[in-house]
């Protein structure tokens, strides 16, 4: 199994978190705008302004860096998730799930060319599950929804490994901005469900 790379070290004060996101947003930059082929970690600190110094305190390579921003997507899935429930709050168990489908397509769509490199290049970068604190959330967040809706806890991980199949493979493959993804997805998902079918108006 591949190891993990870790940083070497986690940002303490507020500078070093603002110098560390700002490496992170010029990697997602770079790699989203001209791929693996161009990123190197000098053209990282050039872009974010972060002398190369202080970049190789945080991330002693690119590696880590791909590694750091498969943890960023998911913290940052995790907190659209948040959000969506909070927005469909009092609303039927399909809404609420086509609100999750949609705010998950919005942040992938908002960096269609990094997920593709971070997904289809070096997938090999994401934490397994097994040892993931953002998947255990995310599994933890859809099983009390599911319990809260009257579903079964117990499909909150497939469920999960659905949506994210659905949302690489019809996003990332096809096109983003296809008719319909967000209700085909929805349908898949609350077909497994067996939530009510959709009224067509």
């Amino acid at each position: 199994m591949t190891a993990i790379p870790q940083p070497r070290k986690q940002p303490r004060q507020a500078r070093s978190r603002h110098a560390v996101a700002a490496i992170l947003e010029a990697a997602a930059r770079i790699l989203a705008g001209d791929g693996y082929a161009a990123f190197n970690t000098n053209r990282v600190a050039e872009l974010s302004g972060v002398g190369i110094g202080s970049l190789y305190q945080y991330f002693p390579n690119k590696q880590a860096l791909l590694a750091a921003l498969h943890r960023r997507h998911g913290e940052e899935t995790l907190a659209a998730l948040d959000e969506a429930l909070a927005r469909s709050a009092g609303r039927s168990a399909r809404e609420q799930l086509a609100a999750m489908v949609g705010a998950a397509l919005d942040l992938h769509r908002r960096e269609l060319g990094l997920h593709r490199v971070l997904e289809r290049e070096w997938p090999i970068y994401d934490e397994p599950p097994a040892s993931n604190p953002i998947d255990a959330a995310l599994h933890a967040r859809i099983a009390a929804w599911l319990a809260d809706a009257g579903g079964d806890p117990a499909r909150a991980g497939l469920l999960l490994r659905m949506a994210d199949s659905l949302v690489h493979g019809l996003l990332l493959d096809a096109d983003p901005q296809a008719k319909g993804l967000d209700e085909a997805i929805t349908d898949a998902l609350a077909g497994y469900l067996a939530l009510p079918a959709r009224h067509h108006t």
